[in-house]
């Protein structure tokens, strides 16, 4: 496949929201879902579970949104992303969520006593990788993002679908499946 027609394929990423559909059960029957990984800027009080090719990937893929991270009199405000990556043959294809404070990549997250949901809906950016200008990541809206310690109890989770050409999400949050975040991402 061509580096254009790939990078025309991550643009046109067709993006289409299912629940539990008999094309995801199918999937999640034949492969392994993987969790997110997580990388913590400007902290050592978080951990992060993404590699260095990872941190060194997202520094460029978030590279302008990690300029403008917020600071105050104590210091930089702690920037997190989440990354995955699948393989399609010999090409890579990232997507990456990132919020910190003070972004408008993520809806606020809810607060008050009442407040159940832990996951906030964020920006996602999908784009090939090695990419050869900043300008190919497609952003798609509404996609949940959790940032938790416990990843046992609390994480992001996809599943690449060759066969239909297609990665899905799902959300763990408290160890159940949110099934108003589950999303299935259409290569084509």
């Amino acid at each position: 496949m061509s580096n254009n027609k790939f990078l025309r394929l991550a643009t046109l990423i067709a993006v289409s929201a299912m629940c539990s559909t008999p094309i995801a059960r199918a999937a999640a029957g034949s492969a392994e879902w993987a969790p997110m990984r997580l990388a913590v800027f400007n902290s050592v009080e978080f951990q992060s579970t993404a590699t260095q090719e990872d941190r060194e990937i997202l520094s460029k893929i978030w590279s302008k949104e990690l300029a403008a991270v917020r600071r105050d009199a104590s210091g930089v405000f702690p920037a997190f992303a989440l990354v995955g990556d699948v393989r399609n043959g010999n090409k890579r294809i990232i997507f990456s969520m990132f919020d910190t404070a003070g972004s408008d990549q993520c809806s606020d997250a809810e607060n008050g006593a009442s407040a159940h949901d832990i996951y906030v809906r964020c920006k996602m950016k999908v784009l090939p990788w090695p990419t050869t200008t900043s300008g190919t990541a497609a952003v798609l809206n509404g996609y949940c993002k959790i940032s938790s310690a416990d990843q046992a109890k609390n994480r992001i989770e996809y599943l690449y679908d060759a066969l239909h050409q297609a990665i899905h999400f799902r959300t763990i949050q408290y160890g159940k499946i949110v099934q108003e975040c589950n999303k299935t991402l259409k290569l084509g």
